[in-house]
């Protein structure tokens, strides 16, 4: 490393900054095993600072089509945001019951802008996601798509006006 590239106060001793602990941390949850450990994650920190669990589930519906194909993708839409709030409400549920105040939103649109938005919507002072949701799963082009582009924890963790907690 050359002299140029160190800051100023490179040979001060290393130094903790004081942080505040967090007052609303934000979960995105899609019911996957790393989502359900982010949860635990956000009990044991809001058990530690008092904080609020924001929980939020988001999805991106189908496009709609015209003809034929409309009504079933308005009953796709229909029960992907039924199946979100049945999500959020139980994950809000369990939350409470480890002690923890804890309440769930539901976004449609693209995930991890939804998440992004949400953040900021909410104030969160702290993300604490999975680093795999259930669309990881998927195969072929949308694998590639992801590899290409990036997940959505990927994302939400370059983008976050906040620290992004991503667990495995």
């Amino acid at each position: 490393m050359t002299p140029h590239a160190r800051p100023d106060d490179w040979d001060a001793p290393v130094s903790i900054p004081e942080v505040p602990g967090p007052r609303r941390i934000l979960v995105p949850f899609d019911g996957s095993h790393t989502a359900e450990r982010a949860l635990a994650w956000s009990v044991l920190a809001a058990r530690e600072s008092g904080a609020e669990i924001v929980v939020v589930v988001a999805f991106d519906p189908p496009l709609t089509m015209r003809g034929r194909g409309a009504a079933f993708i308005e009953d796709v839409k229909a029960e992907l945001r039924d199946e979100a709030q049945s999500l959020a409400q139980e994950s809000v549920e369990i939350l409470r019951q480890r002690g923890v105040r804890a309440r769930g939103i539901v976004v449609r649109g693209d995930v991890a802008q939804g998440i992004l938005q949400m953040a900021d919507d909410e104030a969160a002072d702290l993300i604490i996601m999975g680093r795999q949701g259930l669309s990881h799963e998927v195969g072929g082009l949308e694998r590639l798509r992801r590899i290409m582009v990036g997940g959505v924890a990927e994302k939400v963790s370059r983008h976050a006006a906040v620290p992004v907690m991503v667990v495995n």
